[in-house]
């Protein structure tokens, strides 16, 4: 009997493998007005100009995967102003996404007296929120999420890597992604190697691919587009590794050595970076001598007087101004509000994406 078209396409698609849509998620959070989601919107290829994210900002990206036309999709999200909003990273990385998940630390290289901390707390964060999900899931005797995060490990970090005994790597896959690359150049040859060093032995430590990036350059913009589709969709990296001070990084996970990094350049080594416990120790000293960094507003979770213990003269009461104190809490309530207001938009869009394969943009 003769077939028609129909019935053979109809065939094939019974024929053919199960198969679902492939989903990652990408969360970018780094320095305020590093360029994160102007980044974005070009891997996006999106035209629109990008407003400042106040707090959490979702969008997607989709592409063709095989011979059927299986969907892979992306989650990605950004996480606004810097370090103060990290606690938000609770939300982002749950047990359903874990498995599935890229951190990309932005990391603004024009403004190197907050690229430490900046980049402290959010690791801080994101490596709490890590160890909750495996605490409650232990807790539930479930083993097999952590299992796979470990042997993903094993795969990124080889046991035979000379420093394998010295890092302590993050448990997801993570890129530091320095951005202002053309702003960086014109920094003094000294800065920049400092810079640079630092920035390569805080990514070799944590177990992090490091690439730098510019979105005034196009030959940077296009790689930083080959590895957000490698990230994203498992694309291949078709550009070569670069650890050559003085040019753009571009170094995958596990290709660079303390040895190559070599010692923090400092032409007077301080008595306290040879007293200091751990290499990390000596790295931000020199680093934060250099650069005295500048303390960006903390997050929600440390800013409170009770939990510190940190003075704040503006509750004072010798300093009272009843107008300005009046304004200060009108202000107060409305960035609380919007807070809120964020925090419920985020929380449907988490419903709306997971449920039934609905995306919205």
């Amino acid at each position: 009997m003769t077939q028609s078209v129909w019935d053979i396409a109809v065939q094939q698609n019974k024929s053919k493998p199960a198969q679902g849509n492939v989903e990652t998620t990408i969360i970018f959070a780094g320095n305020r007005q590093s360029g994160k989601s102007t980044i974005i919107n070009r891997f996006l290829e999106k035209d629109e100009t990008p407003k400042p994210t106040l707090a959490l900002d979702y969008t997607f990206g989709r592409k063709g995967a095989g011979n059927y036309m299986t969907r892979a999709v992306s989650h990605i999200w950004e996480l606004g102003g810097g370090s103060k909003l990290s606690d938000l990273i609770d939300v982002l990385i749950t047990p359903n996404n874990i498995l599935n998940l890229h951190l990309i630390l932005v990391v603004d290289l024009s403004k190197p007296t907050e690229l430490w901390d900046t980049m402290d707390n959010l690791l801080r964060s994101a490596s709490s929120r890590v160890e909750k999900i495996f605490s409650r899931l232990r807790q539930k005797n479930v083993t097999h999420i952590q299992n796979t995060l470990n042997e993903n490990l094993r795969k990124r970090i080889s046991s035979t890597h000379p420093d394998v005994e010295l890092l302590n790597p993050f448990p997801l896959p993570l890129t530091f992604l320095g951005t202002k690359y053309d702003i960086f150049r014109e920094f003094s040859s000294e800065q920049q190697n400092l810079i640079s060093k630092t920035i390569r032995f805080l990514s070799h430590y944590y177990g992090a691919s490091l690439y730098f990036t510019s979105i005034r350059e196009d030959e940077l913009l296009k790689k930083t587009r080959i590895l957000l589709n490698h990230i994203a969709f498992g694309g291949k990296i078709t550009f070569n590794e670069q650890m050559k001070t003085g040019k753009p990084l571009a170094i995958p996970v596990s290709m660079d050595s303390f040895s190559n990094i070599g010692v923090p350049p400092s032409s007077d080594m301080e008595i306290k970076c040879l007293t200091v416990k751990s290499p990390l120790e000596m790295w931000k000293t020199v680093f934060c001598n250099k650069f005295p960094q500048k303390l960006e507003t903390t997050s929600l979770r440390h800013t409170k007087q009770e939990t510190t213990g940190v003075f704040n003269p503006s509750k004072d009461p010798q300093y009272a101004e009843s107008l300005i104190d009046t304004a200060r809490k009108a202000k107060d309530n409305e960035l609380e509000e919007k807070r809120r207001q964020a925090e419920r938009k985020m929380y449907n869009l988490l419903q709306q994406v997971t449920s039934e394969g609905l995306l919205i943009a």
